[in-house]
């Protein structure tokens, strides 16, 4: 009973926080124009059509410095803030570019993790396909990328170490996940073949 209304709050909460999302990014789209802006709310629009479709979990994690680790890594990229002006203008083109990379990487991920899309970690059956081939983490992994190319756009102190933080939050992230998802024997396997989280060859 108490993790069928864990599941359902779940849910709840991120078909809340992605509807809001959706709605946010697309009124930036409305008053900008921008392609990039239309992208975003095709990318939380998928998410939030993920969180409709995602089926319910074998074993939810229930510790609670998880769910706080995954709470905190969700919320981080809401803190970036736009800048205007850029003291290291060459790397302006560069961040651009990886934003771009980063948005087509984390489409592929979402359309490879399909109905196993979650918040917190929770086994709702082993992902191989896809992105998953890679790396283990792909969706994480885009989404650094996508934001370092968006703190090399916008650059700032401020941002920079928003970004350090959110690298190591997402590492702890996919530690604890990958701890409580070695329960089960497909996942030590997945593990074995598949060697790397975040970059081929390196991490």
């Amino acid at each position: 009973m108490l993790k069928k209304m864990v599941y359902s709050l779940g849910n709840l909460t991120g078909i809340a926080l992605f509807t809001f999302l959706c709605t946010a990014t697309f009124q930036s789209y409305q008053k900008t124009g921008s392609l990039f802006a239309f992208t975003i709310v095709l990318i939380n629009g998928l998410i939030l059509a993920l969180y409709f479709v995602r089926s319910e979990p074998r074993t939810l994690i229930e510790f609670p410095f998880a769910w706080l680790i995954s709470m905190v890594t969700t919320v981080l990229p809401f803190l970036y803030r736009p800048i205007q002006e850029a003291f290291l203008p060459e790397f302006l083109s560069l961040g651009y570019y990886l934003q771009i990379v980063g948005v087509v990487t984390i489409v592929g991920s979402l359309l490879s993790i399909r109905d196993s899309l979650g918040i917190v970690p929770a086994n709702r059956g082993i992902k191989i396909g896809g992105f998953y081939r890679i790396v283990r983490h792909p969706l994480y992994a885009s989404e650094l990328l996508f934001f370092s190319g968006y703190v090399l756009s916008n650059q700032s102190l401020f941002n920079f170490v928003l970004l350090v933080l959110s690298f190591a939050m997402q590492y702890s992230r996919s530690r604890i996940e990958e701890n409580f998802l070695s329960n089960d024997p497909g996942y030590k396997l997945y593990m074995s073949s598949t060697r790397y989280r975040f970059i081929p060859g390196l991490l």
